[in-house]
């Protein structure tokens, strides 16, 4: 108890200096609560953004088939996988598609292209690509039962740089060719140009055609085989137990792989990582700097109380209660900065997350493209009471460590010289 009285006697015997310290200390917590607030935002956004293009928060495929992209690799029986996938818990929807290299050719011109079978009524529940929202012009997809005319070409869905380039248009002919299942000679079919669509993301829109997927299996000779089932959950914090339990579900089916999205899109998820840790470890030195000054504070009140200490070795107080008043003193300034900080922060926090920051502007572009991502709306902030709970222990852990050289020195005083310093 007297320990802790001369520490609060001591940090405001020295005001200025004590709050001058407190605001370095709680002015760098109160930047790492609003960047980690932030970055929890932008990431779960953008993670969110590139699961509803239609990698999906479970993928399942065939082993081989996300290093190669060949039909060297297939889910040979997708229908129980999607019968399993629809029955984990927070499952929106599952689809089976088939995704392919191929050619686009309008006679004139052709184009390299990505050649996307999907299922024209449930790929909108799983999907932003086909909503209306990501339209430029012209329709949604048809299966063959949907079509008036059974022997017309079926429908394709073009991105928008792709149809400037080929100079297509709603109702337009252009000739898919591609290599089937099996290899051998590639095969071309005609489609008719349904819609076009934008994701904002240059190499989609450059690349990407949607087709219906029998039309897909049909030309590619899949034989009711899919290259993936994707999974659309409602919770992106379900990610982990749903793939848990569809693993266990599909325990005995052989040929398949099981994969959150963090492993779908890996050079997404080490793309957030990174942008992660440069943003620790930007933080990480205004820390390292605030350090030295909380070093150099304590060591200054060591030396300036040096006649004191002495006095106080020289009545009996043992070297191990000089320690602990240095280091309470420490303890008192982190918890005061800590208060201070976690108030700056919330403040801060909160502001962003109801005005939000636009990205975009500030970039000066229309959509920001992070890892194959198109950003096109607000930052906001998003805070967990363990991110405040962490970086407060991590602000007290720090102002301790950096009082412990300061805290060794007052042990280290000799009572008589101590009390002859001026």
């Amino acid at each position: 108890m007297l320990t802790h009285k001369l520490a609060w006697r001591s940090f405001l015997r020295h005001k200025r200096r004590s709050i001058i310290t407190v605001l370095a200390v709680a002015i760098s917590l109160a930047v790492m609560i609003l960047m980690v607030a932030v970055m929890n935002d932008s990431h779960e956004q953008i993670a969110e953004l590139a699961i509803k293009m239609g990698v999906g928060h479970i993928t399942v495929q065939a082993p081989g088939y996300k290093e190669e992209r060949t039909l060297d690799h297939v889910v040979n029986d997708p229908e129980p996988v999607l019968a399993a996938a629809r029955r984990v818990p927070g499952a929106i929807d599952a689809v089976q598609r088939v995704i392919v290299s191929g050619l686009c050719s309008t006679g004139e011109d052709s184009a390299a292209v990505l050649i996307a079978g999907v299922d024209p009524k449930r790929e909108p529940r799983v999907s932003d690509i086909a909503a209306k929202k990501r339209r430029l012009s012209g329709s949604w997809i048809r299966s063959r039962a949907e079509m008036r005319f059974k022997n017309q070409p079926a429908d394709v869905y073009v991105g928008r740089a792709l149809a400037k380039r080929l100079a297509l248009a709603v109702g337009d002919r252009l000739v898919l060719t591609a290599t089937p299942r099996g290899g051998g000679r590639a095969v071309s079919s005609a489609f008719l140009v349904r819609g076009t669509f934008t994701t904002a993301v240059a190499e989609l829109d450059s690349t990407l055609v949607q087709i219906p997927i029998d039309a897909a299996k049909r030309m590619l000779k899949m034989r009711g085989a899919a290259t993936e089932v994707s999974v659309l959950l409602d919770k992106m914090e379900r990610t982990a137990p749903a793939t848990a339990a569809l693993k266990k579900a599909l325990a005995g089916v052989k040929g398949i792989r099981v994969m959150p999205w963090q492993q779908a899109r890996k050079d997404l998820a080490d793309a957030l990582d990174i942008d992660t840790a440069s943003g620790y470890i930007t933080v990480g030195i205004l820390f390292l700097i605030v350090a030295i000054g909380i070093f150099n504070t304590m060591l200054m009140s060591v030396l300036e109380r040096t006649r004191e200490f002495g006095v106080m070795m020289a009545i009996g107080t043992r070297p191990s209660r000089m320690f602990s008043i240095v280091l309470s003193e420490a303890f008192v300034l982190a918890l005061v900065a800590s208060a201070f900080g976690v108030a700056i922060g919330l403040g801060f926090t909160q502001w962003v997350a109801s005005s939000g920051i636009d990205i975009n502007k500030m970039v000066g572009t229309e959509a920001y493209e992070f890892a194959g991502v198109a950003f096109e709306g607000k930052i906001y902030a998003r805070l967990y009471v363990a991110d405040v709970l962490i970086w407060v222990g991590v602000t007290v852990a720090l102002v301790l460590l950096s009082a412990i050289y300061p805290a060794w020195r007052a042990t280290r005083l000799q009572p008589v010289e101590a009390m002859r310093h001026v």
